[in-house]
């Protein structure tokens, strides 16, 4: 996917926590752990569920951000391809899926720390931002959500 503008940038967000969460459901049924079996079922959820509310911001984004090109930080900061989803998470322990999915995540919220500090304008700042927080806010409860689970 080519991406041009903050609105592409919002698309290739979601798409890529859907992404995630369809391989998280599909490892989850072949995982012979419970214990992982039940992260990734929780990370496939809360996946699905961020992605859906990143695809919110193109509904109350304005129109003058959203349309922003950002191709040159792009294009200099090559998005990361989608997450291979062979058989990894399958054999993968629960620590090392958090791992994973928290490296994941932390790419993502740097690409939209990176863009925020070089936006010149403040409707773009602030949708940046927004966008960001919410990566962060979610990483966050996913990582505590699935400590709990490393508790049971």
């Amino acid at each position: 996917m080519k991406v041009d503008s903050i609105r592409g940038l919002l698309d290739w967000t979601a798409g890529y926590h859907q992404h995630l969460s369809n391989c998280f459901a599909k490892s989850a049924e072949k995982q012979q752990n419970d214990r992982s079996q039940m992260l990734l079922n929780y990370l496939a959820d809360k996946e699905m569920d961020l992605a859906t509310r990143v695809r919110a911001f193109k509904d109350v984004g304005e129109d003058k951000a959203l349309n922003t090109w950002c191709t040159e930080h792009i294009d200099k900061h090559p998005l990361m391809a989608e997450a291979a989803c062979d058989d990894a998470y399958t054999t993968m322990d629960s620590n090392a899926i958090i791992t994973e999915v928290e490296q994941q995540h932390q790419i993502i919220i740097l690409l939209y720390e990176n863009l925020y500090d070089r936006s010149p304008k403040e409707e773009i700042k602030e949708l940046l931002a927004k966008v960001r927080d919410l990566q962060q806010q979610e990483a966050q409860q996913m990582m505590q959500g699935a400590n709990r689970l490393e508790d049971i």
